[in-house]
């Protein structure tokens, strides 16, 4: 939200939305007081228990660059097993206050969410913001953190079932920034591929004209604000509905914040069948070998008598002591790869399988647990 003296109105408005049951999981952007971040924790605590803010981490050389904090956090329904954060390498200029990404220190922070149908990583970022669509100055930072935006999300979330990125990239979908970050994670876009949308909804998030804190006459309302999602070969993502949500606060002459919120309904759906079928195969597989051990054994042991045998044999026939000593030595041989094959080789393909076995078990056991 812009900064107004309505701010703790706006706040405690936006708490009690949240505290609708609504939502799962929430993204929030420029909540740069620790004390409306503890207010709206304990606001929520009761239907989004689980929280986290991603604070700068302030070092000698950068004691400014972010000193108030990312203003970025998320609060979930499900519990949130692991963080993580990266400040983008550029973020505008110290000498231009007026424009105060620098100061804000913009990053991406991740959070991965336990929800009991999948593994989810949800990010929450907001980027470098165009003063200028004619003469964008800091149009390479705006490029280079759509670019590193992305390899944070390609690098992390190769793990999760499913990848949300939610927040204020600045970037109309037409902006090279923004195609730089759906081309680079594969994700979608939930408003393009939402199958139900509110025919009177525009999608557009900032500078409209019935919002109270509108103040570029002159420039024309954008989208700037998204959720993006994708699946993975072990959970399939759609986007049933998307809409804006959140403009004026009920009762209020103003609104909840200078950009309108985006509310996706994604529904998850786990592939199991497939992957378990397929599981199922190499377990057959690992099977034919562990019992085929035997028989791999009784040929070994087999072989390595008769070379046995044959040593005895040689040994009374009446041959060239030369012969005898070069059948020696190749039975000899014979007798050391057999014992070789039958008791260490074959024992470890054995083991080796099934401990493979045992562990896709294991995992074959455990996903019923994970199907929605």
């Amino acid at each position: 939200p812009v900064f107004s003296s309505d701010i703790p109105a706006r706040f405690q408005a936006i708490g009690e939305e949240l505290c609708s049951g609504r939502y799962d999981l929430v993204s929030l952007q420029e909540v740069w007081s620790q004390d409306v971040y503890e207010k709206l924790v304990y606001q929520v605590q009761d239907v989004l228990p689980y929280h986290h803010y991603f604070y700068r981490h302030v070092k000698l050389s950068n004691v400014l660059h972010g000193w108030h904090g990312s203003g970025l956090c998320v609060f979930s329904r499900y519990p949130i097993i692991g963080s993580h954060q990266h400040r983008f390498t550029l973020n505008g200029f110290p000498h231009t206050p007026h424009h105060p990404d620098w100061y804000g220190g913009k990053m991406v922070g991740l959070c991965q969410v336990r929800h009991p149908g999948a593994e989810i990583n949800i990010y929450v970022t907001h980027t470098h913001t165009e003063y200028n669509h004619e003469n964008d100055k800091d149009k390479a930072h705006r490029v280079l953190q759509a670019f590193e935006l992305s390899q944070f999300i390609r690098h992390t979330g190769q793990s999760a079932d499913v990848n949300i990125l939610a927040g204020d990239l600045n970037n109309q979908p037409f902006e090279l920034g923004l195609k730089i970050i759906e081309s680079n994670t594969g994700m979608d876009d939930g408003w393009l591929t939402a199958e139900h949308k509110n025919a009177e909804d525009s999608g557009l998030t900032w500078n409209l004209d019935d919002n109270n804190y509108t103040c570029y006459p002159d420039y024309p309302p954008c989208r700037y604000d998204y959720v993006l999602y994708k699946g993975s070969a072990r959970c399939r993502v759609r986007c049933v509905h998307c809409e804006t949500t959140m403009h004026k606060v009920p009762g209020k002459p103003f609104n909840y914040s200078d950009h309108e919120g985006v509310v996706a309904h994604l529904e998850l759906e786990k592939v199991t069948g497939q992957t378990r079928g397929e599981a199922w195969k190499a377990i057959q597989i690992l099977e034919e070998k562990i019992g085929s051990a035997a028989s791999s054994r009784l040929f070994y042991t087999a072989a390595l008598l008769l070379c046995l045998l044959l040593m005895l044999l040689t040994t009374w026939l009446p041959l060239h002591h030369l012969v005898t000593s070069l059948l020696h030595l190749l039975l000899g041989l014979l007798i050391g790869w057999s014992f070789w094959m039958g008791a260490v080789v074959t024992e470890m393909e054995r083991r080796g399988c099934l401990a493979t076995k045992s562990g896709m078990e294991v995992l074959l056991n455990a996903s019923p647990k994970k199907s929605i």
